[in-house]
C-alpha cells in the first residue's frame, strides 16, 4: 500500500495545472511537468504562444490538454512550430477551440515534420476542407502519428478525400482516424472505400453522421471487405426512417456485427 502510495503522489507532481506553470510575466516554466491540464483556462493565443516558446526544446512533458482554451490562428502557428521541435510530447488536445483553415495549417506545418507526436485532437476547431488539404499533406510526410481526432470540423467530400488519398498505399502511420459529423457524403465514402484494402496500419475509422448514403455504405462495406488489415473497424450511420437513426457499426471478419 505504501509503494502504491507513493507511485500516487509521484504520479500527481507530475501533472501540472496552469497555477503550477505560468510565471507572473505570462511566461510558463514547465519543470518536471510530464502532463499539463489547462482544460477550460482561456488562455487564448498569448497563453498559447508563451506555452509553445517553453514547449519547443522542453524533455519531459508528454501530455498537453489546450480543450476550449480560446487558441486561435496564431497560438496554433506557434504550437505547430513547437511540435516540429519537440520530440517529447506525445499527445496534444486542442478540441474547441477557434483554429479555423490557418491554424489547422499552421498544426499541420508541425505535424510534418513532428517525430514524437502521436495523439492529436481538433474536434471541433473550424478546420474546414483547406485545414483538412494541409493535414493531409502532413499526414503522407508523418509516419509517427497514431491517432487524429476531428469531429465535427466542417469538412466535406472534398476534404475527407484529401486526407483519405494521402494514406492510400501505407504500410506505417495513422492506426486511428474520427471524422465524425462532418458532411463528407458519398464523395468521402467512396475514398475511404477505396482506402481501405490499400493501408495496413489504420485498425479505426469512424464515419459516424457524416451524411452517406446506401450507397456509400455498400461502398464502405465492400471496401472493408477487401481491407488489409485485422482487425478493421469501420464506423457509419445506419438510417432506419427520417427521424429515427440506428448507429451501427462492421467489422471484417464478423458479418452484420452488432
Amino acid at each position: 500500500v505504501a509503494v502504491l502510495v507513493e507511485q500516487l503522489l509521484a504520479s500527481a507532481q507530475h501533472r501540472c495545472r496552469l497555477g503550477d506553470v505560468r510565471q507572473p510575466d505570462g511566461s510558463f516554466q514547465l519543470g518536471s511537468c510530464e502532463e499539463l491540464l489547462l482544460f477550460g483556462e482561456s488562455v487564448g493565443d498569448g497563453g498559447a504562444i508563451k506555452l509553445a516558446a517553453a514547449l519547443a526544446g522542453n524533455t519531459k512533458l508528454q501530455l498537453v490538454d489546450l480543450w476550449h482554451n480560446g487558441v486561435g490562428a496564431a497560438g496554433a502557428k506557434a504550437l505547430g512550430a513547437a511540435i516540429a521541435k519537440n520530440t517529447v510530447l506525445k499527445r496534444l488536445y486542442l478540441n474547441e477551440n477557434p483554429l479555423g483553415a490557418e491554424g489547422a495549417k499552421g498544426i499541420a506545418a508541425g505535424l510534418a515534420k513532428a517525430r514524437g507526436l502521436r495523439h492529436l485532437w481538433l474536434t471541433r476547431t473550424n478546420a474546414g476542407d483547406e485545414g483538412a488539404a494541409a493535414l493531409a499533406t502532413a499526414l503522407a510526410a508523418n509516419h509517427v502519428l497514431e491517432a487524429l481526432d476531428m469531429w465535427e470540423c466542417g469538412i466535406s467530400g472534398a476534404g475527407a478525400e484529401a486526407i483519405a488519398v494521402a494514406l492510400k498505399g501505407r504500410h506505417d502511420g495513422l492506426r486511428t482516424l474520427e471524422l465524425r459529423g462532418n458532411a463528407m457524403g458519398d464523395r468521402g465514402a467512396r475514398a475511404f472505400a477505396a482506402l481501405l484494402p490499400t493501408n495496413k496500419p489504420l485498425s479505426t475509422l469512424d464515419l459516424l453522421n457524416t451524411g452517406v448514403s446506401a450507397e456509400g455504405r455498400a461502398l464502405l462495406r465492400e471496401g472493408l471487405r477487401k481491407a488489409a488489415s485485422l482487425p478493421y473497424m469501420v464506423l457509419f450511420e445506419d438510417a432506419i426512417g427520417p427521424h429515427q437513426q440506428r448507429t451501427s457499426w462492421e467489422e471484417k471478419g464478423q458479418k452484420n456485427a452488432p
